[in-house]
């Protein structure tokens, strides 16, 4: 399986924009807390996130083949179980359901770095370390904020056993922990 370096190193090969590489930080960490959480395997798991949009600017104007290209390039580099939770990502494209915790948890974690991303940079200074859990959980509820962050998929949570709250209080506390690595 790809190590974290070599995931690092591969979307730095694939991605150059900065906005998209600290996007799928985010991702990893909120899998790999989630995995922790739940029991899985962290490391696995920090790895789908890593990679999970590495074809995202070539397929951003086609976004049937958005995830499609991403386990093609990955085939053989990492385990059938993630390329099949990158493909379930963009389940209204390619047709494959989320179904197993992994999916469900990468689907809920792309969409829940978006919001968490977005009320931090609300915050006065503009820093990750400033948002609290209930703010994140206020600006759920609005739906006029950051209206481009799907909060359906964030739900997917609760069908990987964490209640809504929990699961964002999760997320921000993770990216809390890469604030550097972010920029926030």
């Amino acid at each position: 399986m790809l190590s974290r370096e070599d995931a690092i190193g591969l979307v730095g090969k694939k991605v150059s924009n900065k906005n998209l590489k600290k996007h799928m930080l985010a991702v990893a960490q909120i899998m790999k807390k989630t995995a922790e959480e739940i029991g899985r395997d962290g490391k696995k798991w920090e790895i789908c996130g890593l990679v999970h949009d590495v074809d995202y600017e070539e397929t951003k104007d086609d976004p049937s083949r958005h995830a499609l290209c991403s386990a093609e390039m990955l085939e053989g580099k990492v385990s059938e179980d993630i390329l099949k939770a990158i493909k379930a990502h963009n389940h209204e494209y390619t047709g494959v359901k989320p179904r197993t915790k992994m999916d469900k948890a990468l689907v809920a974690a792309d969409a829940a770095s978006g919001l968490i991303i977005a009320t931090a940079l609300v915050m006065p200074d503009r820093k990750i370390q400033e948002a609290r859990p209930e703010s994140v959980f206020k600006k759920f509820e609005d739906s006029s904020f950051a209206r481009n962050v799907d909060r359906e998929r964030i739900l997917y949570c609760e069908e990987f056993g964490m209640d809504r709250d929990d699961f964002l209080s999760l997320a921000l506390e993770a990216l809390q922990e890469i604030d550097e690595e972010l920029g926030l």
